[in-house]
């Protein structure tokens, strides 16, 4: 036939030619799905009625008189006699159901249904062709039009396919949906009532509501009213409603079994899909027929799509991260918690990116570089595999370089002072227009680089080494000691932050009514309220307000200068703890000093000088490691900066600049058109959900852990036992009370003041260099790091036992 396909003859990309319904119903039919057999008039036989008969729709504007165009015109001979021939198929006088189905309809970003008709017990052929012309008078409905032109479909050559199915006179039917597009996504959400389904689609009557886990176990059900149900008309063709009888009311339309055997059918068809689905159903002599499906449209007006694992075929699978892998793995996703942008990877990943620079200079190649992204802005984990290159001759070279602390001490200044003042001269120069932003940001993004290679090359690699040699000597003092125990009374940024926030909460705490401002107003309240609180906070602020939440990320952080709300949510917990566990700098240089006596005289006096050597080399490597991520921070603060600029120029949004990749935002400005990359940006866009439904899942693998233990990686030593208290992110610090144990998912510097008042802490990522680490050893409080998922297996106020030698967290109560 030419212009009838059986649904086996049709699949969910034939849109075009079966419209959306019809290409769906072929689709399940083709994958086994219960569907009531049938076929579709396809779309060419639309575009052929209309031909034959000399109308035009796009220039005839009165609507009501091209429907009356339509329903009186003759159907093409050569089509009336498919009709005719199919639906002998069927016997004489047998039930059909005739539905519209638009070559705009159900598509992946707008349900058009019902939006034009449908006819259900159509009996006799005569009767099938009236439905058919009926059927194409309502593509240009009223209601039709309007909802093709709100959501722009109106300039769209739109068609109309017409499906005609077997009847299914169904006992109860009802919709379904594969994720509740108002509750819990996880959740599958049913409707159900008596007779055929239109009486719940259409909202005739309130149906029987079950919501129910991916298992089929109702969670919960509310029994509707369903005083009608739409049933076959007594004279034949057509339905009538009639009441239903109070008893039948009182029950559910459905029982467990099938609300089980409901669920099973829906979840099939989404794993089929590869995504949540709106399902109409029908159930006749215990048996399941799928009347209808498309994709759930709902769920972006009110929650991110939920995406399945057939979504991410295709893309790199991840396996758990074991061993020293793990701590590699975990450690990175402190770093990146979710997934760059693809203008953010290539200025905040450029400084992970040194890293593989050095490495290849001395032959380890990471395949796919340290932040994998691909063409659509989609994030991958790095594999962390590696392959050799000619270069490892390299090594011996730069083991000689990277052990000359006199060289690396050096250097690693002189190239901090050069970078600050490059960076001050970019900041004097003010561009003027697109093509100057364009070649400041592109100057900028170099100089990001030079900051972070050098940092590594001539403080963090030299680190690594030395840091394991002070370890060594100082376990065989005592083993509670490591490298971090020198870096007591050391003037370096996180420091002096603390140092100076501790100075803030004393001055505050001298007041009981400026204590309970701080603790309960925003930044702006507060310096109004007390001017000389306010001059000293700025004056903070002046001095450190480039620190950021994500120092790894350039263009979606925000700095406390920028936010200064985000500030106070910092100092809220060093108020709550006076600051004490905050030394002075008189009383570290103290500690410091008795340990480097106790060495000392445990040591001959020239390991004793080798030693001191190396000490001194690490806290100057400790120093600049701070200085230099403080100054990417304000590196990146004055980027963001440049886009706001380049924004208000080109009247593209920040937003959407972050969707390309650096070197197509620099030919964009060097050519002054932005323009030329909007459908570029609105691809990528479409795609970030995915992105990070992807990245989600990438770290959801990587992390899975071992039933319900939670293990991880021993970052201090001790244990504790104490009240969990989850942080989510530095708008819930006032959550955590002193003695509570904090977890959480990843800690950066803005989180230090919490560690004041834990009595231990648990966190998903990091390592024993993270940040979370260094903090917890410097407090002197059991820490496990790197448990994958302790945030998911925990709830606030468990008790448990963090055992930080042995890297377990044992929930108690």
């Amino acid at each position: 036939m030419k212009y009838l396909r059986q649904f086996n003859e049709i699949g969910k990309d034939d849109i075009a030619v079966a419209g959306g319904k019809g290409a769906n119903l072929g689709e399940m039919t083709r994958a086994g799905i219960p569907v009531p057999p049938g076929a579709v008039l396809t779309a060419e036989a639309y575009d052929h009625f209309i031909e034959s008969n000399g109308v035009d729709p796009v220039k005839t504007e009165n609507a009501a008189l091209l429907r009356k165009v339509i329903i009186n015109a003759d159907i093409p001979s050569d089509v009336e006699q498919e009709i005719r021939d199919y639906y002998s198929q069927f016997g004489e006088n047998s039930r059909v159901a005739v539905r519209s189905s638009a070559t705009a309809e159900d598509l992946e970003d707008a349900s058009f249904a019902g939006q034009q008709e449908t006819y259900l017990n159509v009996i006799g052929v005569d009767e099938l062709l009236k439905k058919v012309r009926e059927c194409y008078a309502s593509l240009w409905g009223d209601r039709a039009v309007s909802y093709r032109k709100n959501s722009g479909y109106d300039k769209q050559k739109v068609s109309l396919a017409v499906v005609i199915q077997e009847m299914i006179e169904s006992e109860v039917s009802g919709v379904m949906f594969t994720s509740d597009p108002a509750g819990d996504k996880e959740n599958v959400h049913i409707n159900a009532s008596y007779g055929l389904g239109e009486a719940v689609v259409s909202g005739i009557v309130s149906p029987d509501e079950f919501i129910c886990n991916r298992n089929g176990e109702i969670i919960r059900a509310v029994t509707g009213s369903k005083e009608e149900e739409i049933i076959y008309s007594s004279e034949g063709k057509g339905t009538v409603r009639v009441a239903v009888p109070e008893e039948r009311r009182k029950r559910n339309s459905l029982d467990k079994a099938q609300v089980q055997a409901l669920v099973r059918e829906g979840l099939k068809i989404e794993e089929h899909y590869g995504h949540p689905m709106d399902i109409e159903w029908a159930i006749k002599d215990d048996n399941i027929y799928i009347l209808q499906a498309r994709s759930i449209t709902t769920i972006k007006e009110n929650a991110a799509k939920v995406y399945t694992d057939k979504d991410f075929e295709g893309y790199p699978k991840v396996k758990p991260a074991k061993g020293a892998m793990r701590e590699s793995v975990l450690f990175n996703l402190e770093k990146t918690p979710t997934p760059y942008f693809p203008l953010d990877h290539d200025f905040g990943g450029y400084v992970g990116e040194q890293k593989k620079v050095l490495f290849d200079q001395i032959g380890i190649n990471f395949k796919g570089g340290m932040y994998p992204i691909d063409k659509d802005g989609i994030s991958y984990q790095s594999s962390n595999k590696v392959r050799l290159t000619r270069n490892v001759f390299a090594i011996p070279k730069y083991l000689k370089l990277i052990g000359n602390i006199d060289h690396n001490i050096s250097a690693a200044d002189e190239s901090l002072e050069g970078c600050r003042a490059e960076f001050e001269k970019e900041k004097r120069m003010d561009p003027g227009n697109v093509k100057a932003v364009g070649e400041s940001l592109k100057r900028m993004r170099d100089l990001i680089g030079r900051t972070a290679y050098d940092r590594f090359l001539y403080a963090l690699f030299p680190n690594a080494i030395e840091s394991g040699k002070v370890t060594k000597v100082l376990k065989k003092i005592d083993k509670g000691l490591n490298s971090y125990d020198v870096l007591e009374g050391l003037s370096y940024v996180t420091a002096d932050i603390n140092r100076e926030m501790k100075k803030l909460c004393e001055y505050i705490n001298a007041d009981p009514s400026m204590v309970e401002t701080v603790m309960t107003a925003d930044y702006k309240k507060i310096c109004a309220s007390y001017p000389e609180l306010g001059s000293r906070l700025e004056d903070f602020i002046a001095q450190f307000g480039s620190k950021s939440d994500f120092n790894c990320y350039c263009f979606i952080s925000q700095t406390w200068r920028e936010n200064p709300d985000r500030f106070i949510n910092t100092l809220r917990p060093m108020l709550k703890s006076g600051g004490e566990a905050v030394a002075t700098k008189e009383e570290g240089e103290k500690k410091f000093a008795d340990l480097m006596a106790r060495v000392k005289t445990s040591l001959p006096e020239k390991k004793y000088k080798s030693f001191e050597n190396r000490v001194r080399g690490l806290r100057h490597y400790h120093y600049i490691r701070e200085a230099t991520q403080y100054l990417w921070e304000s590196e990146f603060e004055y980027c963001r900066q440049l886009l706001v600029k380049l924004s208000d120029m080109t009247g593209v949004s920040y937003e959407d600049m972050l969707f390309l990749f650096a070197d197509e935002l620099f030919e964009a400005c060097e050519k002054n058109d932005l323009a030329s990359k909007k459908d570029l940006i609105e691809a990528r866009k479409s795609k970030r959900g995915f992105a990070e439904a992807y990245w989600d899942k990438c770290m959801k693998d990587a992390l899975a852990g071992e039933g319900d233990s939670i293990k991880g990686i021993g970052a201090s030593v001790g244990q504790v036992k104490g009240k969990v208290c989850i942080v989510h992110s530095p708008k819930e610090f006032c959550k955590l009370e002193k003695g509570d144990i904090l977890v959480c998912t990843y800690t950066d510097p803005e989180w230090t003041p919490l560690f004041a008042l834990a009595a231990g802490v648990v966190v998903d990522t990091g390592g024993t260099l993270s940040h979370a680490a260094i903090v917890a050893r410097e407090y002197g409080i059991p820490a496990v790091l790197a448990t994958g998922d302790a945030t998911a297996k925990l709830k606030d106020n468990d008790t448990v036992l963090v055992n930080a030698t042995d890297g377990t967290v044992t929930v108690l109560a």
